[in-house]
């Protein structure tokens, strides 16, 4: 019976310690809680999250008698990252702000704050997209692409990222990028500027390959370029290359699309004489002469013009 009281005694003296102990880290804690309070009033978000996350590992040895400092903490930490994520894109740390704004929405996501980690969800994208317009509007493309390329990683469907992407690569003249770049924001609903930076690219490979005299090349780029956005100059070109492999067929509805879309076009007699030759070639003398007819005021043209309706004795 006296072995027992003993026992019974030392574990007295073993219970008061730990209970104590208990008491002075809960005292340490609420006193770092308090530090961490006032370095976020301060701003000072780095030692708020330091403190604030010190103080939920003190807690959790604590159990009930920490359980509301712990309940504060996961509820403040993600808003503090949050908060710090947006003060670090204003200074335009955007590699510290993503990290800051990605700790939020893990936290917020193990502690239910579904408005916290949306927030911070949409912000990603936006900040990273005014980051690399920045780099575009300073003519650094290449950092831009980069750019747009860490929004495409949190955004794979910005239309508006691809948009801006291909046209830095267009600016750099990566012809293949910026192709890519336009048929993804096509794809992901730009069918406007999308579609019209394509048709650019295409009437240019198709302008340069007319000019050296690759006619076919010039034809099936000019085509290539009324698919995605049909012009004038797209009409003009195609008209043009197919009169040259003599695709007749082919020229007279592009040239008369390209001369409704400009009547006053400084090449509208050229244009209507080929249209006179086009529909000659196919045996239409009628529309040959009412062309031929429209050209007889022009140096260049008026000698064919007036042999070819005597010829054909034009009405």
């Amino acid at each position: 019976m006296r072995k027992i009281k003993t026992f019974l005694a030392i574990c007295t003296l073993f219970l008061l310690p730990v209970g104590s102990l208990f008491a002075q880290d809960l005292g340490t804690a609420t006193e770092t809680y308090n530090s961490a309070a006032t370095a976020l009033n301060e701003n000072n978000f780095p030692e708020a999250i330091e403190l604030f996350s010190k103080v939920l590992k003190m807690c959790e040895v604590l159990g009930e008698e920490g359980s509301s400092l712990i309940k504060d903490c996961k509820g403040i930490l993600p808003q503090i990252h949050l908060r710090y994520g947006k003060e670090l894109a204003s200074k335009r740390n955007i590699d510290e702000a993503i990290i800051q704004l990605k700790k939020s929405i893990s936290l917020a996501k193990t502690n239910s704050m579904e408005d916290i980690a949306t927030e911070a969800k949409e912000l990603l994208p936006m900040l990273l997209m005014a980051d690399a317009d920045s780099f575009i509007n300073e003519g650094k493309f290449a950092e831009a692409i980069k750019g747009y390329k860490k929004v495409l990683a949190e955004d794979s469907t910005n239309a508006t990222a691809y948009l801006r992407m291909g046209v830095a690569n267009a600016k750099l003249e990566n012809e293949e990028g910026a192709i890519a770049a336009f048929e993804k924001a096509s794809e992901f609903g730009d069918k406007g500027d999308a579609l019209r930076q394509l048709s650019v690219i295409y009437l240019k490979k198709s302008a340069a390959a007319f000019q050296s005299k690759n006619f076919t090349e010039a034809l099936a780029n000019a085509k290539k370029a009324n698919s995605y956005c049909e012009n004038g100059k797209g009409f003009q070109l195609v008209g043009l290359s197919a009169f040259q492999l003599k695709k007749f067929d082919e020229a007279i509805p592009a040239l008369e699309a390209y001369y409704a879309s400009d009547p006053q076009a400084k090449d509208k007699n050229a244009t209507l004489y080929y249209l006179a030759v086009s529909h000659e070639a196919r045996g239409n003398t009628a529309k040959a002469c009412g062309y031929y007819k429209q050209v007889i005021g022009d140096p260049k043209f008026k000698q064919m013009a007036e042999y070819k309706i005597n010829q054909f004795k034009c009405n």
